[in-house]
């Protein structure tokens, strides 16, 4: 499993037996800032693989030696954590789409495209950094946070708030030693006209990561809720119960039902609090099939559905699964969604 640091470098398994189309997307990756290694057999790569554990592979469904997804069924049972990107041919999609529904990350048509190449890879090397650090923060707060029993785990609000505050008082602990070690000249960086959220973000992670005694728990933090911010501002911002209520012509309770039945993708805060993203909304109601799409998912996350219906999918002609709800494309959404599967989470 990586650590949490290791993400600087996105690293990739090649797999194909073509030497050509090895080479070709080689370098598209490389240029994309991969490191890339590569392997002309499945049993060629799996080898590589305890030698040089990448982050992602890639691998052709068509390897000449067996099927690519007997690959992946291999991969599944020895690397479950890694996400297998798998290449297909036109007319073989229809088994890369079976491939997804048996676990793999996502598939690639050929011809390859660069920018649809690189964005999937990343989202996979993204998809696995916040596996690794949800696995640090589950085991940082298994026990081990100062002032906080074991017993206060999943336990009453008063308690819940109670534990919140602990955390929040661990983490800006951790932000203050950050700050107090990074240079003037970073701190100035990060603070700097038209720097972004991420940039401090990154600043204090990698002080905290370099330096503090347990900083992967407070980096995991940090990243996890710039990622949570990123996926809101891609959504068009939120709503919150009563901006809903109001929206749709209904009181704060019926919103908050219509939530548990499915209905609407609703987001808890810190706070407890729901949310609700935008794009979810069209005039005066929600997208049209919006609760048959949310009842087709088998991830229950609602972060991970809502990372999934802002995607740009190919299979979708390049647009997301709103923009498809907004043209009333339901049952082509509902397939695409229902092929996501839990991937090892």
């Amino acid at each position: 499993m990586e650590s949490a640091e290791n993400f600087n470098v996105r690293s990739v398994l090649l797999v194909d037996d073509e030497p050509e189309f090895l080479n070709h997307t080689r370098r598209l990756l490389e240029q994309g800032g991969f490191q890339v290694t590569t392997a002309e057999s499945g049993t060629a790569a799996l080898n590589l693989i305890e030698a040089e554990h990448p982050q992602i592979v890639i691998a052709d469904l068509s390897l000449s030696e067996g099927k690519g997804v007997d690959f992946l069924m291999a991969m599944r049972a020895t690397h479950p954590e890694t996400p297998v990107i798998m290449i297909a041919a036109k007319e073989d999609v229809g088994e890369a789409r079976d491939a997804v529904r048996q676990g793999a990350f996502d598939y690639i048509q050929k011809p390859l495209a660069a920018d649809d190449l690189l964005m999937t890879c990343r989202r996979a090397v993204d998809t696995l950094r916040l596996r690794v650090e949800n696995k640090i923060l589950k085991q940082a707060t298994g026990g081990t946070l100062t002032g906080i029993p074991q017993t206060l785990r999943s336990s009453s609000r008063p308690e819940r708030a109670a534990m919140e505050r602990a955390a929040m008082a661990r983490v800006t602990q951790f932000m203050g030693e950050a700050i107090s070690k990074a240079s003037t000249r970073v701190l100035e960086q990060a603070l700097g006209e038209g720097a972004s959220d991420l940039v401090l973000t990154d600043v204090l992670s990698e002080v905290i990561l370099n330096d503090a005694t347990e900083g992967e728990w407070a980096a995991a933090l940090l990243r996890g809720a710039q990622v949570q911010r990123d996926l809101l501002r891609h959504a068009g911002g939120t709503l919150s119960s009563t901006e809903v209520g109001t929206l749709l012509g209904i009181g704060r309770a019926a919103v908050d039902k219509r939530r548990r039945q499915g209905a609407l993708l609703g987001l808890r805060m810190p706070s407890g609090d729901f949310v609700y993203p935008t794009a979810q909304f069209a005039k005066n109601n929600a997208l049209p099939g919006l609760s048959d799409v949310l009842g087709a998912f088998r991830i229950q996350d609602p972060w991970m559905q809502l990372d999934v219906l802002l995607a740009r999918d190919k299979a979708l002609g390049g647009r997301t699964a709103f923009e498809m709800l907004a043209d009333g494309d339901v049952e082509r959404v509902k397939t695409i969604v229902s092929s996501f599967g839990e991937q090892g989470l």
